[in-house]
């Protein structure tokens, strides 16, 4: 049996075997009597699937999760005002999440969480969200790479807690400066460019960091639910990027496969049968690639000639 051939049963049962609390040596003399091939070979699959990569978080695959997150103002000691360099040993305060906001694609329900306003302590919050973080097989956002997906693997690290730090990430804005020539790629320009409805909630500024950080019990319960309503309009809006770029974006990581599909397969869908060769081009080594088109989801992708003859094959 080839890797190809696993069906999205079997990669949820070789998920399944793995969490059993077996040696892997066992779990994975087992599956290979169950497949009939060699412990190596299921050593292979589970590597391609990231199956035991960390053993606290095994990564479902197919599942996209967009986010954002806000952070607070840092104070710094200071011998006196004016443009100045700011170190770290100047720093006085601890960075820290003050909530997170995020759904999976496609589902209606927006997801928010803060930390305790009591004592600003964001380790309950993270325990929640990184049961979603590290089920994801896609995180999605707006300068994530650089930023929140850094800031979560930190306050994950500082509190001991698992995280998936080999989970795949499209960063929106990141990829947009790849692809385009604009002159800005902030969420909002991005937003009205592209014709995204916007959700954005304004804010006060400044005012409510001061609140929430630093204000009475009751200005910070009032502030922390502007907070999260101008999170969830981010939230919203990324979404609505991300589909209306979909075809144009590097997906990183490709779904047919996850479902059990054939490589040809659309990396986002899945799909089998609505795809379409679109051209076929050659690399400087003379490697021959064809791009392929699905005509669900407007997807552009390539794969090798040996892929397209399988296509072939298969139809």
């Amino acid at each position: 049996m080839k890797f190809k051939h696993l069906t999205k049963a079997d990669v949820e049962h070789i998920r399944a075997m793995y969490r059993t609390g077996q040696s892997r040596a066992d779990v994975q003399e087992e599956l290979a009597e169950e497949y009939d091939v060699h412990p190596r070979t299921i050593r292979k699959w589970t590597k391609r699937l990231e199956i035991g990569v960390l053993k606290e978080n095994v990564v479902n695959p197919a599942r996209i999760l967009i986010y954002d997150i806000e952070t607070p103002r840092l104070r710094a000691e200071l011998w006196w005002s004016g443009q100045q360099y700011v170190n770290g040993n100047d720093v006085i305060d601890e960075p820290k999440i003050i909530s997170i906001s995020w759904k999976w694609y496609g589902d209606d329900q927006v997801h928010a969480a803060h930390w305790d306003l009591s004592t600003q302590c964001d380790k309950e919050m993270m325990k929640e969200f990184l049961e979603h973080y590290n089920a994801a097989d896609v995180v999605v956002g707006i300068n994530n790479d650089k930023f929140d997906n850094r800031f979560i693997n930190m306050r994950a690290a500082k509190h001991k807690l698992p995280v998936n730090t080999f989970v795949r990430s499209i960063d929106i804005q990141k990829q947009c400066k790849r692809l385009f020539r604009l002159p800005s790629y902030s969420l909002k320009y991005l937003g009205a460019f592209f014709d995204i409805p916007m959700q954005k909630q304004s804010h006060e500024g400044i005012t409510m960091w001061r609140k929430i950080q630093y204000g009475s019990m009751k200005e910070r319960i009032e502030y922390i639910k502007k907070m999260i309503n101008y999170n969830v309009g981010d939230i919203m809006a990324t979404e609505g990027l991300f589909m209306r770029l979909m075809p144009q974006l590097n997906l990183h990581s490709h779904m047919g496969v996850a479902y059990g599909n054939e490589r040809y397969s659309c990396p986002l869908c899945g799909e089998t049968e609505e795809i379409e060769l679109v051209k076929t081009t050659h690399t400087l080594a003379g490697t021959i690639q064809h791009v392929m088109e699905c005509k669900k989801d407007g997807v552009k992708y390539k794969i090798n000639n040996r892929e397209y003859l399988n296509w072939l094959n298969g139809k």
